[in-house]
């Protein structure tokens, strides 16, 4: 019997695993939240996790950035490891507990082919002029300063998943990824020409902890003029804003929307503001490619929450959905909407294992 292929997903408040057959089947899954914020604490709890995995002939990290090196998925060695250590700066949030779940796992399965997959790669298709900052030409090739997006495997899942299930195959096609982050990608014939986020994911949306874009004069007004740390700022603007810090409340989404039912005004607010900052992503996407033929939600948000898409969705007067479309995965817009309008479960997974596929068809080779 072949051995199964692990997938470790981190994030910056969660740990996921999964066991996944060739036959794309589950084999075994698990979810828990981080127990402390250090990377040590962080690792050990890995390896206390990893120690009752069965076996594995391969495992599949998902890394959030891969910076200018790395544009497409790789095997993982020593040198490897040594250039995305560089990469910690870029994100500190997300990487320091993929490389710590990375670390444990070359521990627990030396045998193993591990195989790291990006979420920035999707897009490098980007132009210069889509993934450049207005910035000074000496600081961005000094220190290659650039927009480099993410939620790139699960954009990559949502446009495979439309390519098989829609048809004919929207050349326009708006993915809304929507989820504790959030990120809207324009993808024109199947390749990403735009994204919200940008040089980190702190850019782009509102989002649960994250503010999403404000005015860098803003931010320089907090630090010259009111006394605000870069530390602090960093802090505020990664974990104490989005629907958190606008509603007081949560930042879960479905939290807020109860409370704003229940009469709370910042509650209202919070969503509100959420849904704008969404829809004002969703026109600039299609401004970019000149309209839109389908508009994918994915996410946690986006997938779970009928709401968020119906209100989302209204701003287009050529996007109606169907009430009663089923909420689990498929085609929502109803069948005279020029606008095409699905739901994908993002399925980061499949991709890491087929990443993990390809690579080991090439060692065996």
């Amino acid at each position: 019997m072949t051995l199964p292929v692990l997938i470790l997903n981190t994030g910056s408040s969660t740990f996921k695993w999964a066991l996944l057959s060739d036959e794309e089947q589950f084999l075994g899954t698990g979810s828990e939240e981080w127990e402390a914020e250090d990377a040590l604490t962080r690792k050990a709890q890995i390896e206390k996790r990893l120690r009752a995995i069965p076996p594995c002939r391969a495992v599949g990290h998902r890394i959030v950035h891969g910076g200018l090196v790395f544009e497409d998925s790789v095997v993982v060695d020593e040198a490897v490891r040594r250039e995305l250590e560089k990469l910690l700066t870029l994100d500190l949030l997300h990487m320091r507990p993929a490389l710590s779940a990375l670390d444990a796992a070359r521990d627990a399965f030396p045998e193993a082919l591990h195989v790291a997959a990006f979420d920035t790669a999707f897009h490098r298709t980007l132009s210069k002029a889509a993934a450049g900052y207005a910035l000074p030409t000496e600081w961005t090739q000094r220190w290659g300063l650039r927009r480099f997006g993410f939620h790139g495997l699960s954009v990559s899942w949502s446009v495979d998943w439309v390519r098989r299930n829609l048809q004919p195959f929207p050349r326009r096609l708006i993915v809304a990824h929507l989820g504790s982050g959030c990120s809207v990608t324009a993808v024109l014939d199947g390749r990403s020409v735009d994204t919200s986020m940008g040089f980190t994911p702190l850019e782009g949306l509102m989002m649960g902890t994250r503010a999403g874009s404000v005015d860098p004069g803003l931010l320089l007004h907090l630090q010259n003029h009111l006394g605000v740390t870069a530390l602090e700022l960093e802090d505020v603007l990664t974990n104490r804003s989005g629907l958190l810090g606008v509603s007081g409340i949560s930042a879960d989404i479905r939290e807020v929307l109860k409370a704003a039912d229940q009469g709370n005004s910042n509650a209202w607010l919070a969503y509100d503001r959420f849904i704008f900052s969404a829809r004002r992503a969703v026109g600039a996407a299609a401004g970019v490619l000149g309209g839109v033929d389908a508009l994918v939600f994915t996410g946690g948000i986006g997938e779970h929450n009928p709401r968020v898409r119906h209100d989302i969705a209204a701003a287009f007067e050529s996007l109606e959905i169907d009430a009663s479309a089923a909420e689990d995965e498929g085609l929502i817009s109803a069948s005279g909407s020029r606008v095409r309008a699905a739901v994908v479960k993002a399925r980061e997974d499949l991709v890491l294992l087929r990443e993990v596929r390809r690579f080991s068809a090439v060692s065996a080779s």
